[in-house]
């Protein structure tokens, strides 16, 4: 087949399709004798991708249109406007695509969209940016599972956050991601090395909110896959280890009307706007609620604890990295909330939507915000009663029972990620670790 490419060229390649499941995770193949790039297009594609947990295990969901023992074929909508490379070496061609008919309401994509909608129906357009924090190992798939996580070795050694000497020395590997980036239509506008060993930290430009969530999900993939043609292995979990600090996955958001920054007033203190108090509002009233939106894993739960730059609380300050939303105050083109909430290893899709959501009910509702927290937020405001949910059973189980969630993204798709979620709990929940055998066995 011949694929016809943004920038006018043809490539003989079959092109991908890519579809986000629950987990964030693109799902997809190869379409041969197609030509991508016209217009959309609508295909039939396996419902089993948003039956299966991250291992490939069938979540026993009721949304399914057919018996678990018969997955149907969903309505795929491949979406022409987001073809793009996605490989340093070669002509690997990418299209997302999204869930739709029957299956939209369940869709991470659809979500966002519905999100946006519901934004849009008010006058206002989003904007977003993500950030991302990554670890490398030198390491493969088959040495991660030959030797145990304490022999694996990352790509450096110990903490050294934004660290110039060794960005000089990995300006090689530095210059890959750069130009991946560059050629898949992801422009950064920032690259170097956090805290942690081998943790890199990538700044993605913001831009629309949809198309932000788009880069965001097709970088993640794309790291993973370019780290193991290097002999490398990335990873977005939220806690690696518990001696090292999480892997934030941060997204700075605004919003503007008629061309404008509505989050910005010049009047205001610290130009916080109106509006922009109701939607951090919103944010704050309904983060228990929607929280296992952008903190999704059972995993994500070990990164929201004291003293590890991640929020344990609801709350809000100007520029303060340890509250839930942090308020970069500027000029109109850069004034901006990061929400802080999530871990690395979010879905772009429902992370944003999560944020979103709940700032525009704060909108509808002229939620009341209280006073920035000026120092450490877990010092200042966080007793037990005012904490975030501290494990995925719980904040599935808030989310589940959220009316305003059944609101802002509907019954179906709340009972079947929360289908989703509870599964992935008890995955996981009932497993004996070695911590504990070395804890107990001998004493209790």
């Amino acid at each position: 087949m011949t694929v016809t490419r943004a920038d006018g060229a043809n490539s003989t390649a079959a092109a991908m399709i890519g579809v986000s499941d629950f987990d964030g995770i693109l799902r997809g193949k190869h379409v041969l004798g197609e030509d991508l790039s016209g217009r959309d297009k609508i295909i039939k594609f396996s419902e089993a991708v948003l039956a299966w947990d991250c291992s490939d295990r069938v979540i026993p969901a009721r949304f399914m249109q057919k018996s678990l023992s018969a997955f149907g074929d969903a309505d795929l909508r491949i979406l022409s406007g987001t073809g793009r490379p996605v490989s340093y070496v070669g002509d690997q061609y990418l299209y997302l695509a999204e869930f739709t008919g029957a299956h939209e309401s369940v869709c991470p994509r659809g979500i966002l969209r519905k999100v946006l909608r519901r934004a849009a129906d008010h006058g206002y357009r989003c904007t977003a940016g993500f950030e991302f924090e990554f670890m490398l190992f030198k390491e493969n798939a088959d040495t991660i599972e030959d030797k145990p996580f304490g022999q694996w070795a990352p790509l450096t050694r110990g903490p050294f956050g934004y660290s110039i000497a060794r960005s000089v020395a990995h300006q090689e590997l530095f210059g890959e991601i750069l130009a991946l980036c560059e050629k898949s239509k992801i422009p950064l506008s920032g690259l170097h090395f956090e805290t942690g060993p081998g943790v890199i930290e990538a700044s993605l430009s913001h831009c629309d909110a949809l198309e932000a969530a788009d880069r965001a999900i097709i970088f993640k993939s794309m790291i993973k896959a370019w780290a193991q043609t290097r002999g490398m292995m990335a990873t977005f979990m939220a806690k690696v280890s518990e001696k090292w600090p999480g892997q934030s996955g941060h997204i700075h958001i605004s919003m503007s009307s008629d061309s404008q920054n509505a989050f910005h007033d010049s009047e205001a203190f610290r130009n916080v706007s109106k509006l922009m108090r109701q939607f951090i509002g919103g944010q704050l009233k309904y983060m228990d609620e929607f929280c296992v939106l952008a903190v999704p894993n059972f995993n994500s739960y070990k990164r929201l604890v004291p003293e590890c730059w991640a929020p344990i609380c609801p709350s809000w300050g100007v520029d303060n990295r340890s509250c839930a939303v942090r308020v970069i105050p500027g000029e109109p083109s850069a004034h901006r909330l990061e929400y802080r909430l999530p871990g690395a290893d979010l879905n772009p899709y429902l992370a944003l939507a999560c944020a979103i959501g709940s700032g525009v009910l704060g909108i509808e509702t002229n939620a009341v915000l209280p006073a920035p927290i000026v120092g450490d937020a877990s010092a200042e405001i966080c007793l037990p009663s005012g904490r975030l949910p501290q494990s995925l059973s719980e904040a599935t189980y808030r989310f589940a029972q959220s009316p305003a969630a059944n609101d802002v993204f509907g019954e179906g798709f709340v009972e079947a990620f929360s289908c989703s979620r509870r599964w992935e709990w008890e995955a996981i929940q009932h497993r004996v670790t070695d911590f504990e055998r070395r804890r107990y066995f001998e004493i209790i």
